[in-house]
């Protein structure tokens, strides 16, 4: 370090190592058994791999685990790490592995005989006893997928029938027929780490994600950030600020809550590759690197030029990730992260917290002080950013109480504003009671949280796929014919005749080893309507309950609703065949609705009542 460098750049950029985590940086896949550094960093052994590893080492261990999901969700950094244990300890609990399945969707002609081969003691005409160690393979759906369907074509390669039926069983895929033999249901274990939790509850992978951005910390992502302790322009530095206090036990608690609800209303879990891109982007919280790494200049200078400025308003704005959260890109986590601020809530300390922004600047100051110390101190750009503010050295920024924003920002991540989840709460505890493995049937609370679910179900269903004409439903009886003067449908009560109902989760029923391994909690609703096993998420029930409340479904929404229509459609032809029960005619053209009912059943008369 020489007089004229404001730190030492022997030590790494720790803001560089802020930009290698994003998803457009090529930290972000893992090939093979080739992990950089800094994927090492991001993605040490954790619970799941111990799990896994702990189970090929039991008296019943398996002899194939197929580790599978969707790109992104760490398939390679398992396998790896799986690899590596077994390397060090010479335990003999792995044999021939397959690694590199997981990076396409379709297998070529040479890959396809290579699984084929892999495969081949799990035939339908192989021995029942195996003694080798436990066979592994990571691939994604798609790529099973393909797989099974290109076997047939290839020549010379084993029967698969009873393997395939297996995995797409577990796998939750259409076409499982066929009967599988003991020896090999025993044998194999499926993990879908697209079942894994990854936000919402502490010691989930966000949760790990974020604590990993400490910049103290040895075994994190930024190695304790040796850098900065030559940092002479530290006070400026509010990605290092922002990483503190993402990194602190209330930050996480604040936006790991935030990413779980979001995981539920996208009704999927959140990848590892998504989450380590936002931790980055809150850090980071608007620095502008545009200029800095093109000509291959160091990061760090973007935050001297900073402080070469005196930009105290650029180092206000970033504090709290409020660049981050105020200027987030649509349809990404951290957008709809944002959208889950508390400052945003009509609640009255959010209002008077922000309303009240600058009336008294020294406190203020003090408030945003204490809400950006972290689990133990308070980041020299926290301490200059709090004194800014106190001292009323910064303006409004020209907007609308954008001070309020941060502050409000900081109490968030301080614990001091609750955000409020999206979800509606009867939506959540069904989810809850779901997880109970209770039904609509049970004289519990959970059995009247499901029972109310379905019922909330019905009426969506009703606005959807049918009408509503006072306290009846009705449902067509046949897909509508163009050119047809009148509908002809029926009166259907779904919930209470048990038409449609709950049924047991079908990931944590049909594949229970695996769910149980990377503690899978359900994000959807899983019901049978007729002979259809159907799944609501949370944006299908925005969906119902927006109908009910009048907002017809665009064409584009109404593909979420393909399992559905299907299976009313099917309820209704079969309802409609019971002549006891109610019929209405309504006429297209002038939307008259007549209610027919059986006036006389052994003469088989019929009585139309007009209805509105």
């Amino acid at each position: 370090m020489t007089a004229a460098e404001p730190f030492d750049t022997s030590f790494p950029s720790p803001i560089g190592r802020l930009a290698q985590l994003r998803a457009r940086a090529g930290e972000a896949v893992v090939r093979d058994d080739r992990p950089t550094d800094v994927q090492r960093l991001m993605a040490p052994a954790g619970s799941l791999d111990e799990a896994l590893w702990e189970a090929l080492g039991g008296a019943d261990a398996p002899r194939l685990l197929v580790l599978t999901g969707s790109a992104g969700t760490g398939k390679s950094a398992t396998i790896n790490h799986l690899l590596q244990r077994e390397r060090e300890t010479g335990a003999g609990r792995i044999g021939a592995h397959l690694a590199d399945a997981t990076h396409a969707d379709a297998p070529d002609q040479g890959q396809a005989q290579r699984l084929a081969d892999f495969f081949a003691p799990f035939a339908d005409d192989a021995p029942t006893t195996l003694t080798e160690p436990c066979r592994l393979v990571a691939m994604n759906t798609g790529m099973a997928l393909r797989f099974f369907h290109d076997l047939q074509a290839l020549d010379a390669v084993p029967r698969l029938s009873a393997l395939e039926a297996l995995l797409r069983r577990r796998l939750g895929l259409p076409g499982g027929v066929g009967p599988v033999p003991e020896w090999l249901d025993t044998t194999v274990l499926v993990v879908n780490l697209d079942h894994r939790p990854t936000a919402g509850e502490p010691g989930d992978l966000f949760d790990e994600v974020l604590r990993r951005l400490d910049p103290g910390l040895p075994e994190g992502v930024l190695e304790g950030a040796p850098r900065c302790g030559t940092c002479t322009v530290r006070d400026w530095c509010w990605p290092m600020a922002n990483a503190a206090i993402l990194s602190s036990e209330r930050g996480r608690a604040a936006i790991n809550a935030a990413a779980g609800d979001v995981a539920l209303a996208r009704g999927r879990q959140l990848a590892p590759r998504a989450l380590w891109d936002s931790a980055a982007e809150l850090a980071l919280s608007g620095l502008r690197l545009d200029g800095h790494d093109s000509d291959g200049r160091d990061l760090c200078y973007a935050i001297a030029d900073v402080a070469r400025e005196n930009d105290e308003t650029a180092l206000l704005r970033g504090l709290a990730c409020n660049g981050a959260l105020t200027s987030a890109r649509a349809g990404t986590l951290v957008a709809d992260i944002a959208i889950r601020d508390p400052g945003y809530a009509p609640s009255l300390a959010a209002h008077e917290l922000i309303a009240d922004a600058g009336l008294d600047p020294e406190l203020d100051g003090r408030r945003l002080a204490e809400w950006l110390t972290g689990d133990t101190t308070i980041h020299p750009a926290a301490s200059r950013g709090a004194q800014a503010m106190a001292d009323g050295r910064v303006a409004n920024f020209g907007q609308s109480r954008p001070l309020g924003r941060v502050l409000a920002r900081a109490a968030w991540l301080a614990g001091e504003l609750q955000a409020r989840s999206g979800l509606p709460p009867e939506f959540a505890r069904a989810l809850q009671a779901q997880e109970s493995r209770a039904t609509e049937n049970d004289p519990t609370d959970d059995g009247e949280a499901l029972y109310g679910a379905l019922s909330a179900i019905e009426e969506g269903l009703a606005e959807v796929f049918g009408l509503t004409s006072g306290p009846e439903h009705y449902y067509p009886t046949a897909t509508p014919v163009p050119g047809s003067d009148a509908d002809l449908l029926v009166e259907a009560k779904l919930v209470q005749n048990g038409l449609i109902t709950t049924q047991p989760d079908p990931i944590a029923s049909g594949n229970p080893a695996g769910s149980a391994l990377v503690g899978y909690r359900p994000i959807t609703l899983a019901l049978k309507a007729g002979k259809r096993s159907i799944t609501v998420d949370y944006p299908l029930w925005q969906l119902l309950r927006q109908a009910v409340e009048g907002t017809a479904p665009t064409s584009v929404e109404l593909e979420r609703f393909l399992a559905l229509r299907q299976a009313v459609r099917e309820l209704g032809i079969k309802t409609a065949a019971d002549p006891r029960q109610t019929l209405l005619v309504r006429e297209r053209e002038t939307g008259r609705r007549f209610r027919i009912v059986t006036r006389n059943p052994s003469a088989g008369t019929l009585r139309a009542t007009e209805v509105l």
